[in-house]
């Protein structure tokens, strides 16, 4: 198999179970919720996602600093090792405590994934193939996730909570082998030549401070999703943990469909209008999302939400890799997916208290109101020329 399909194999393979291992937990809250069996209120949702993305922030950001792309095989490998030991370990919580303890391990391996696997991507498949690479490896992360969705509600709930997380553990252990298996043979020189040179963060700030804004929104749609659209099906409507888990496995199934599709798009389309036709499709589906109360309704715009925002990740990412130099290029996308955890982590630990005080339903109408503003953002730094498509 040729070199670059090899590393574009390996990256997806680990893009694929990052995705999947980060819902795992977040997929059975809703269950542990009902039981009170370690989780007691929403807010311990919020606080426990706060503190793992919290640790996943200074984590990245070291590697950002020190990691070596050549050395990528490797660390992604190792991010495998450490999230299918942690998910094994998680089954043996006894308590809230011991549940954050033990998702640490989760967190911290997944923390590896964004700034290793995109710069690798990023250097690999260099200026305008780098589109349909990037929504390719983008593509497999949401197919992680799909099939987390699809089956975890269903397994949890005939099976035991613990089960999904034995599954999941195993894959990554099969992965971290299978990985570096697929990646043999691939050093690239000029990567060496890259890593002897020194990172500039002042540099790297200076390209990628105007997608800051995208980045948290990011962020914030991806840890409010994940974390409480399951409760918003299952407690909010009353459907069942399978249904829940089948609707949330559509919204990965379309958004899989949109990112595969992404390089073909970026090339008809000009990026730039794409992000905005998004932003509006976000905002207006989020808020029927969150005003909704007929089951059948809220399904097709789950749907519709995660076609138009998945496609939104390679969008940004390709924005920040066809304008970030060699040396800077783990920096920069250790300092976006910094930016995305902090919206992840702020706006889900957020979406806790507002979901206690004001309803489950909450979070979405958030979510619709921050696309909006983004939206307007967009549209200014287009105007203005700061953002060139």
């Amino acid at each position: 198999m040729e070199i670059k399909k090899r590393i574009m194999a390996t990256v997806s393979l680990h893009h694929c179970c990052n995705d999947a291992s980060v819902i795992i937990l977040p997929s059975i809250f809703p269950i542990l919720f009902t039981q009170s069996n370690l989780i007691e209120k929403y807010s311990d949702i919020g606080t426990m996602t706060f503190i793992g993305l919290f640790v996943a922030v200074a984590l990245q950001h070291l590697i950002g600093h020190n990691a070596k792309t050549r050395h990528s095989r490797y660390y992604l490998a190792l991010d495998a090792l450490i999230v299918g030991i942690s998910l094994f370990f998680l089954t043996f919580a006894k308590n809230f405590t011991m549940l954050i303890i033990l998702f640490l391990g989760v967190r911290i391996g997944t923390s590896i994934y964004h700034p290793v696997g995109i710069s690798w991507i990023s250097h690999t498949f260099r200026g305008k193939p780098l589109d349909k690479a990037i929504g390719f490896q983008s593509a497999f992360g949401n197919v992680g996730a799909l099939l987390t969705f699809t089956t975890t509600g269903f397994i949890a709930q005939h099976f035991g909570w613990k089960v999904p997380l034995y599954i999941w553990a195993t894959i990554n252990l099969a992965a971290a082998a299978a990985g570096l298996v697929l990646s043999r043979n691939t050093t690239d020189h000029a990567l060496i030549e890259e890593s002897k040179k020194n990172v500039s963060w002042n540099e790297t700030l200076k390209y990628v401070y105007k997608f800051i804004p995208l980045m948290l929104l990011s962020g914030a749609c991806w840890g409010i999703s994940v974390n409480y659209g399951s409760s918003l099906l299952n407690h909010g409507l009353g459907i069942s943990m399978t249904r829940t888990g089948m609707i949330l496995g559509l919204m990965m199934g379309a958004g899989t469909i949109s990112t595969f599709f992404y390089g073909k798009m970026s090339e008809k389309f000009q990026r730039t209008k794409m992000l905005c036709f998004a932003y509006t499709v976000m905002s207006i589906s989020s808020l029927t999302i969150g005003l909704s109360r007929n089951a059948v309704f809220t399904t097709i715009m789950f749907a519709i939400y995660g076609g138009f925002l998945f496609i939104t990740y390679p969008m940004n990412l390709s924005f920040v890799g066809n304008s970030i130099s060699g040396r800077n290029r783990m920096a920069a996308f250790s300092l976006v997916s910094n930016i995305m955890i902090v919206g992840n982590c702020l706006f889900s630990f957020l979406a806790g208290f507002l979901s206690d005080s004001f309803g489950i339903h909450t979070p979405f109408l958030f979510l619709s109101v921050f696309s909006f503003v983004l939206l307007i953002y967009i549209i200014i730094m287009k105007t203005s020329g700061k953002i060139v498509s």
